[in-house]
């Protein structure tokens, strides 16, 4: 007889992120912004991120690059563009199936498996204390210049 290993729900234990990484030069202090919250993301959610991320005209354009989340090409965010451009805010799209071109993706994968190497918590606020604390130790392992993580 097998042993039985009980599967934990993670059922109201989840917490997503979005996160934008600067380009090199282009920061003054820690080129890593993020927001976490224990709820899926919503086009909305993307707009206030990017207001808060980039906010006001800095007389520079800035050019957000976004993979082909749905979330990246909801209705809202593509009704919302017009209105981010007259703020100096651009939004790329990568093509599609390209991770390899969207450098938070090396930043991410650091966090999910360097930086945060227990996966599973009892309770959501343990679990948003954990990825707030990945977060902030990857944010100082990426350096300003050339924005390339250096071993966690």
């Amino acid at each position: 007889m097998r042993p039985v290993v009980p599967y934990e729900n993670p059922q109201g234990r989840r917490v997503n992120a979005l996160a934008a990484l600067a380009a090199p030069g282009t920061h003054q202090h820690a080129p890593l912004t993020w927001h976490t919250a224990p709820h899926y993301w919503k086009g909305e959610h993307v707009l206030a991120f990017l207001r808060q991320a980039l906010p006001g005209r800095t007389g520079r354009p800035r050019i957000v690059v976004l993979d082909n989340a749905g979330i990246h090409r909801s209705r809202k965010v593509r009704q919302a563009r017009r209105a981010l451009a007259e703020r100096g805010i651009w939004l790329w799209y990568l093509p599609a199936y390209s991770p390899e071109l969207n450098d938070i993706e090396r930043t991410f994968r650091t966090l999910k498996h360097e930086a945060m190497p227990q996966r599973t918590f009892t309770a959501t606020e343990t679990l948003t204390a954990a990825v707030e604390t990945a977060f902030r130790q990857v944010n100082t392992q990426l350096t300003p210049s050339d924005k390339v993580l250096r071993s966690v």
